[in-house]
């Protein structure tokens, strides 16, 4: 009977203890769950990882753990608390991506497992062995599916209750991590907002200083250009004529240097956009080819031209960047040409205009050929100095060409020329439907114009007023928008010349404003010309939109000046000297 007692009683101490044991075990898992649940999502993955694995060591205990991450076709540890571990691979066979779909299981002895296959395997060469004992359940480790293995050196470790409780720990793991996961997607998509916001405020800001600069820059450039002109053309003899135009030559080429900038500020920003206008393409080249015909001959050059019979007719483009590219083209040739010829051949095949250029100048090799689309490239830096210029045109002309589905192709050979192919589409068009002048020749001509100007820099009312006194127009000058409203409701003016940036009242809501007199009194609309140094895309369209008739950029060019005044205001054609040298 005492036996018995006394063997009941070391059983329910037994008991007892047992009770304890798990007691202490069930609270060691709680509050592993506990602390995983509250990691913060605000840490790092790295510092979330290696935490759960602290708080999992508390409640189970484990020889290695390891987060395994689906990559393609192959699970890769990202963490472990064997540093060995990090960076080994297994096939994802049929058993990993069984757990990894949702399927946790407790295996005896991970040697067993397909996909170990004797080791895990490292890039460098590196493996790692297996374990025993194991647990394996799915998690989601922030990329994709993953594994959260759990090994022990012991055979047969594990139970069904531990797999239940790893896989608990699973989903609050994977929890945490999505959420920092999303934490970090959203940190990133306002790191990105905030870099575009601030790249939008950057190109605006680059774009209204380039927008000045021009301003500012035109502005002494038109006092420079126009004067020259006209003092060129003044019946000046020998070495002065010759000196004038210098000033001329050396004035348009500052300007083409000012327009490549700005086109290679609007192809940055993505505001560079093309025009599509029916135009007929001998004609549309015509004064392109003649200007370097005679520069051609200027420096002792053959100038060779042939248009194909196909390449006569009317086609869809813009035809500005057409003459801007075929202008590049030539003015390299002409350039880089010191003995020989430059020619041009024009033609038109299955929908596609082929301007090839050809020269006998100094050539270039292929290594130069692979740079030399580049910006601010040429042949070399000895060819810069000698023949100078921007590296900006070739730049320029291919991206135009693509704009327009095209390219620029070239071949060359040091000492032998070069030949540069502009190939781009054109749709034929139709001929536009020509309006016939209201004015007969033999009426009241150019003198009987009545100019309003309205401008607020001295100078340039002065260079203005030159141009004017050519064609002996009667002129009203003022200084800026309000008083232009003024001059215009007291008396009637043939054509308007409108400044854009005059103080007090600018020139767009002076133009606004007259078409708002004119449209209250049913009158016509007067021609207004918006002569403005503000010469880029968004400037022309605002002044067009705001009512101007057309818009003339400074700095001035004297006959194109002229010719747009005659046009708009139906007058024949007078004594206005020409010049081969208007572009």
């Amino acid at each position: 009977m005492t036996e018995d007692v006394e063997q009941l009683r070391e059983a329910l101490a037994s008991a007892r203890q047992q009770l304890a044991a798990q007691e202490q075990r069930l609270r060691q898992q709680d509050l592993a769950l506990n602390g995983i649940a509250a990691l913060q999502a605000h840490e790092e993955p790295e510092t979330l990882i290696a935490k759960a694995f602290e708080l999992i060591a508390e409640a189970l205990a484990f020889d290695r753990a390891m987060f395994l991450e689906l990559r393609e076709d192959r699970f890769v540890c990202i963490a472990s608390t064997e540093a060995a571990a990090v960076g080994c691979e297994w096939p994802a066979g049929v058993f990993f991506r069984r757990v990894a779909d949702g399927r946790p299981a407790v295996v005896p002895d991970e040697a067993r497992a397909p996909e170990w296959s004797g080791m895990g395997t490292r890039a460098d060469g590196g493996g790692l062995r297996p374990l025993k004992g194991a647990i394996y359940a799915p998690i989601s480790a922030g990329a994709g599916p993953g594994l959260l293995v759990l090994s022990s050196a012991g055979h047969g470790a594990y139970s069904p209750a531990d797999l239940r409780l790893v896989s608990r720990l699973g989903i609050f793991v994977s929890q945490t991590l999505a959420a920092a996961q999303r934490r970090r997607l959203a940190q990133a998509a306002h790191v990105a907002e905030t870099e575009r916001s601030q790249a939008v405020e950057a190109s605006e800001a680059k774009s209204r200083f380039l927008a000045n600069m021009s301003h500012e820059i035109r502005t002494p450039l038109n006092g420079v250009t126009t004067v020259a002109v006209l003092l060129a053309e003044s019946g000046l003899q020998g070495r002065q004529k010759e000196m004038a135009q210098l000033i001329v030559d050396s004035s348009r080429a500052l300007e083409r240097l000012l327009n490549d900038i700005l086109d290679l500020a609007k192809v940055e920003s993505g505001r560079l956009t093309l025009e599509e206008a029916p135009f007929e393409l001998p004609s549309a080249l015509a004064s392109t080819f003649d200007l370097f015909a005679i520069r051609a001959e200027a420096q002792g050059l053959a100038f060779d031209l042939r248009v194909a019979p196909a390449a006569h007719g009317w086609f869809t483009g813009d035809v500005a960047r057409v003459r801007q590219v075929a202008a590049n083209l030539l003015s390299n040739a002409v350039k880089f040409t010191q003995h020989g010829e430059v020619g041009v051949s024009l033609s038109v095949d299955e929908g596609f205009v082929t301007l090839e250029v050809r020269d006998t100048g100094v050539g270039f090799d292929a290594e130069t050929a692979a740079r030399l689309f580049e910006r601010f490239e040429q042949a070399d830096g000895s060819v810069t100095r000698r023949f100078g210029g921007s590296g900006l045109g070739l730049a320029l002309s291919r991206t135009l060409a693509g704009m327009m589905g095209g390219d620029i192709a070239c071949r060359s050979a040091p000492g032998e020329g070069s030949t540069f192919t502009f190939r781009f589409p054109a749709r034929a068009a139709q001929a536009p439907m020509l309006q016939e002048s209201s004015t007969v020749l033999g009426s009241p001509g150019a003198a009987a114009l009545n100019v309003l100007v309205a401008e607020d820099n001295p100078n340039n009312r002065a260079i203005v007023c030159m141009v004017l006194e050519a064609i002996q127009a009667r002129t009203v000058v003022v200084e800026n928008g309000a008083q232009a409203v003024e001059a215009f409701a007291a008396a009637p003016f043939d054509i308007v010349l409108m400044d854009l940036q005059m103080p007090v009242m600018d020139g767009l809501s002076a133009t606004r404003r007259i078409r708002e007199m004119e449209r209250a009194v049913g009158a016509g609309a007067t021609p207004i010309i918006a002569l403005s140094a503000n010469a880029m895309t968004h400037h022309v369209e605002a002044a067009l939109a705001a009512g101007s008739t057309a818009h003339v950029a400074k700095p001035i060019d004297p006959h194109r000046l002229i010719d747009t005044m005659l046009t708009l205001t139906s007058v024949a054609a007078h004594a206005w000297p020409a010049t081969a040298s208007a572009s």
